[in-house]
């Protein structure tokens, strides 16, 4: 039988490999045609305003420190979340001198789903009963800042190295009437878990200019936390996407984005919870350039 956790690795992009490949093919094709990635445009500031198609998996579980997390739910499949949305996105990079970057980008993603449930659901100390309406909310937001190095820089081809933060921002609630969970409550009953860290990233971009006005950009960038502000897990964001530059200071852009985290525990207080998360689908961007 096909799971949705199936459904979501058959979709997930697998950039890191691509980008190896361009990387090798750009730097065994470069040469010192034009000045700019593209040519003529000014690279000094440059900003994109868009957004992303994006498709969802989200699955999560939450117990304690001392029972244990227990089993995982998917948020989607049990709770009717949301699983195509579009959403904003904003990334802005200044060139500081001839090989240095500074980026900064923001993301955020909120969504919410009820559904009658079919099974009990165990989350943190109360138990959802199957045959209670049951509503979730899982909020998400991806601040990013990062400083770039351009260690192979020539004129078609720019390949740099990242360092920098992700403040990772993630929370997940869910809520019924007191009359459908375990332990019997009176009203509203609610159980929420949040995570809200700054978690750094290293990275790899790659820019290949193809024509005047035609440019490729990939990246990827990774990290694996090992207990850390009691976070084990990794976190990771890769994109492919072609860039026009219809003017010397606007242009568009489309590709594919992705955002993963998979959180193996997450300790909060006596709190203990389980991560599953990835953001992935079709983006559209407007450019400019200064």
């Amino acid at each position: 039988m096909t799971t949705s956790c199936d459904v979501a690795r058959r979709r997930a992009l697998h950039l890191p490999g691509a980008l190896i490949a361009m990387t090798v093919l750009a730097a065994a094709t470069a040469t010192p045609a034009r000045a700019g990635i593209p040519g003529d445009v000014p690279d000094k500031v440059r900003i994109g305003i868009g957004g992303l198609a994006a498709e969802t998996y989200t699955d999560a579980g939450l117990g304690s420190t001392t029972s244990g997390i227990g089993g995982s739910v998917n948020f989607e499949d049990i709770f009717n979340l949301p699983e195509s949305k579009d959403v904003g996105r904003m990334e802005v990079n200044w060139h500081l001198n001839k090989r240095q970057f500074l980026d900064v980008g923001y993301f955020r993603l909120n969504r919410v789903g009820s559904r009658i449930v079919q099974q009990d659901v165990d989350w943190g100390d109360v138990t959802f009963l199957a045959g209670g309406k049951v509503t979730a909310g899982f909020k998400s937001s991806f601040p990013y800042v990062a400083w770039r190095y351009s260690f192979l820089d020539l004129p078609q081809v720019r390949i740099s190295g990242s360092a920098g933060f992700d403040y990772l921002s993630i929370e997940a609630t869910l809520e019924a009437n007191g009359s459908v969970v375990n332990p019997p409550a009176s009203g509203t009953v609610s159980e929420k878990v949040s995570v809200s860290a700054p978690v750094p990233q290293i990275g790899l971009q790659l820019d290949w200019m193809l024509t005047k006005k035609l440019a490729v950009l990939l990246y990827n960038r990774q990290i694996y936390i090992n207990n850390i502000a009691g976070i084990d897990g990794g976190i990771g964001e890769n994109a492919i996407r072609l860039h026009w530059w219809y003017s010397k200071h606007a242009g568009i852009s489309g590709g594919l984005d992705k955002e993963s985290i998979d959180l193996k525990s997450y300790e909060s207080g006596d709190k203990k919870a389980r991560f599953r998360y990835e953001v992935r689908g079709f983006s559209f961007y407007f450019n400019f350039a200064f």
